[in-house]
C-alpha cells in the first residue's frame, strides 16, 4: 500500500512539474504583477579555485603500537574518518609501549602532552597521582562498562582512566615438544624449569624458555607471580612493603636459574615486551608467558605453529595460583590543547560496530570492557570464549595493595627485573638484591 501512494504521489509531482516548464527550461513561471517582464533566471556563479573549508584545529591521538599489526592500520583507518566527518586535523602516532613513559614525560614536562592517550593501565596511572589527568566521570557514566573494567581502571585519587580492552595472558608451550619427550603438560613452576630442561637444545637454537629480563611488563609480571604464587605479597593491603622474605628470596633465586642455567637465551637479559613474542614466532621458544598477541600472529601468519601449541593457565607455585593480564586505557591531560576533540573521539571509538570489528582483529587479544558484547558470534566461538573467559580472572595490578600509582611506577621502574638481572649479569647475592629491591619499593610506597 506505501508502494502505490508512493508511486502516485510521484505521477503527480512530474505532471505538475511538466505543466509548468518549458522545453525542459526551469524557469519559473511568471506571475500577474510582472507578466512579460520576467528575466531568465542566471546560473549561479562557478568559483574555478573555490577552497576546502580549513580544518577545524588540530586532534593529536598517541596509541600503543601493537604486536598485531592489524590493530593500528585499523585505528589509523578510523581516525581517518574522524577527521573526515568532524573536519578536524588528527595527528596519530602509534608509539611502542616500553617508549611511551619516556615520550609523556618529556612532553608533559614541555607542557605538550597529546590530546588524547591510549596506553596500558600501568603506565597511565604513574600520571594519576601528580594533578596531570582530567577528571573523566561523565565519560564513564555514557556506556555501560563491565564492572571489573571499571575496577582495573579506578584509582584511589578518582576517575581519570576510561577503559579500552582487556588483556589476559596464558602459558604457551609448545605441544610437539612435549610429545617428543613424553612429558606432561607444566601445571606448576616446578614443572616449567623440569620441562624446559627436558626440551632444552641451544646448540640448534631451540630453548626450553623464552623469557626476558629488559624494560616492559612482561619480565615484571613473570617474577611478580614468582613471588606471589611462592606465598609472599610484594604490598599489602595497607600499602606496607612485604617483599623480603624467605619465600621471596627463593622466588627471585628459581627465576635467576633460568637465564643462569642457559633455558633462556641471552639475549633475554635485555630483551623488552617483544623478545619472547619474536622467539616463540621464530619457533626457537618451548615456553613463554605472553597476551594473546602471539595467538592472533599465529592464527594470521603461522597455522602450523598453532598446532603445535598447548595454551594452558599460569603455573601454580608451591603456595598459591594466580592469573595475570592488564588492561588499556584512554587518559587526557588538563594541559592538551584540544580535549573535546579527544572527548568526541571516544565516544566515536565506542561506536559498538566498529569497537567490536576492532576486537576482532585482534583474535583475543582484547577483551571487550563493554557489556553485551559477550553474547556476539565471534565472542560465543570456543577458542574465543576461552580468552574472554580468562578476563574475569585477571589480578589487578599492585594487588593486594591499594589502587593507586604507585603500583604503576613500580612496575614502569622495573624494579623486579633490575634485582633479577644483577643476580645473573653481576653475580650479586641474590639476599642484597632482595634487599635493593624492598628500599626501591618503599621509595615509592612509604617514601623512605
Amino acid at each position: 500500500m506505501y508502494k502505490k501512494t508512493l508511486s502516485v504521489t510521484l505521477m503527480l509531482g512530474l505532471i505538475f512539474a511538466s505543466a509548468c516548464s518549458s522545453g525542459g527550461a526551469n524557469t519559473p513561471a511568471p506571475s500577474a504583477k510582472d507578466s512579460g517582464n520576467t528575466k531568465p533566471a542566471q546560473p549561479a556563479e562557478v568559483k574555478p579555485d573555490a577552497k576546502p573549508e580549513p580544518k577545524k584545529g588540530k586532534f593529536v591521538f598517541w596509541d600503543k603500537s601493537e604486536y598485531v599489526k592489524d590493530y593500528n592500520d585499523f585505528q589509523k583507518e578510523r581516525v581517518a574518518q574522524f577527521s573526515k566527518e568532524f573536519n578536524v586535523d588528527v595527528e596519530y602516532v602509534a608509539i611502542p609501549p616500553a617508549d611511551v613513559k619516556t615520550k609523556l614525560l618529556a612532553a608533559v614536562e614541555a607542557g605538550n602532552p597529546p590530546d588524547l592517550l591510549l596506553a596500558d593501565d600501568f603506565v597511565a596511572k604513574q600520571f594519576v597521582g601528580n594533578n596531570q589527568l582530567m577528571d573523566i566521570s561523565d565519560i564513564l557514566k555514557q556506556f555501560d562498562f563491565r564492572e571489573d573494567s571499571k575496577k582495573y581502571a579506578f584509582a584511589m585519587e578518582g576517575l581519570f582512566e576510561v577503559p579500552v580492552y582487556h588483556s589476559p595472558n596464558v602459558m604457551y608451550v609448545r605441544k610437539d615438544k612435549l610429545e617428543e619427550k613424553k612429558l606432561a603438560p607444566p601445571k606448576t613452576w616446578e614443572d616449567v624449569k623440569n620441562v624446559a630442561k627436558a626440551i632444552n637444545d641451544p646448540k640448534n637454537n631451540f630453548y626450553g624458555l623464552g623469557f626476558q629480563l629488559g624494560g616492559g611488563g612482561d619480565s615484571d609480571g613473570r617474577i611478580n607471580n614468582l613471588i606471589r604464587t611462592f606465598g609472599t605479597d610484594i604490598i599489602n593491603k595497607e600499602g606496607k612493603v612485604t617483599i623480603n622474605t624467605p619465600e621471596a628470596l627463593e622466588a627471585i633465586k628459581y627465576d635467576a636459574s633460568f637465564f643462569a642455567e642457559n633455558l633462556s637465551p641471552q639475549g633475554g637479559i635485555t630483551g623488552d615486551d617483544a623478545f619472547n613474542n619474536n622467539l616463540w614466532l621464530a619457533g626457537q621458544a618451548g615456553i613463554v608467558f605472553n597476551s594473546s598477541s602471539i595467538y592472533a600472529a599465529m592464527k594470521k601468519d603461522k597455522p602450523e605453529l598453532l598446532e603445535k601449541t598447548l595454551i594452558m593457565p599460569w603455573p601454580a607455585g608451591p603456595k598459591r595460583q594466580f592469573g595475570s593480564g592488564g588492561g588499556t586505557v584512554f587518559i587526557m591531560f588538563n594541559k592538551a590543547k584540544n580535549t573535546e576533540a579527544a572527548k568526541q573521539y571516544i565516544k566515536y571509538f565506542f561506536d559498538k560496530a566498529y569497537y567490536g570489528k576492532l576486537l576482532e582483529k585482534l583474535n583475543g587479544l582484547a577483551g571487550p570492557v563493554l557489556n553485551g558484547l559477550e553474547n556476539t558470534e565471534f565472542w560465543q566461538k570456543p577458542e574465543n570464549k576461552s580468552w574472554f573467559d580468562a578476563t574475569r580472572n585477571i589480578v589487578p595490578l599492585g594487588d593486594p595493595g591499594p589502587p593507586d600509582a604507585r603500583a604503576s611506577q613500580a612496575v614502569s621502574e622495573n624494579i623486579l627485573s633490575k634485582g633479577v638481572q644483577k643476580i645473573v649479569v653481576n653475580k650479586m647475592d641474590p639476599q642484597k638484591a632482595l634487599d635493593e629491591m624492598e628500599k626501591e619499593f618503599k621509595k615509592i610506597y612509604e617514601k623512605k
